[in-house]
């Protein structure tokens, strides 16, 4: 059985193909656009994602940023992973560029303290 929510499994058909998009929940720095598209494809290459903005773009609280097409089953599978981590990464690079403009012309390096598990994802973005 494939695996997928239960209630998606019970409510939505099983080859309903459908469109969503991403919209950002508040003004900040996109992040995590390759490893979305990663994920996108563990779960199904056949999904086509499009975005219309890039990794470090600035963005305002309410755009649509991307979208992804295709089998609504795989898309509910990969959609919560997704987020987490565009939300996470977006996240700290939002917050790393306000410190280092707070702090201009100082300059902020790496710092070594990482979440447990997400240590590349949080060097990645910074």
């Amino acid at each position: 059985m494939e695996k997928c929510d239960v209630t998606c499994m019970a409510t939505i058909p099983d080859d309903m193909e459908v469109e969503a998009h991403f919209f950002a929940k508040e003004d900040g720095i996109i992040a995590g656009i390759a490893l979305a598209e990663t994920i996108f494809n563990e779960v199904d290459p056949s999904l086509k994602v499009d975005w219309s903005q890039k990794d470090g773009d600035y963005v305002h609280k309410g755009l649509n940023f991307g979208k992804v097409h295709g089998r609504a089953h795989n898309i509910v599978r990969a959609e919560r992973v997704v987020l987490n981590f565009m939300q996470w990464m977006g996240g700290i690079t939002t917050q790393t560029k306000a410190m280092a403009n707070a702090a201009h012309p100082a300059l902020i390096f790496k710092t070594m303290k990482t979440a447990p598990v997400l240590r590349l994802v949080d060097k990645w973005v910074v």
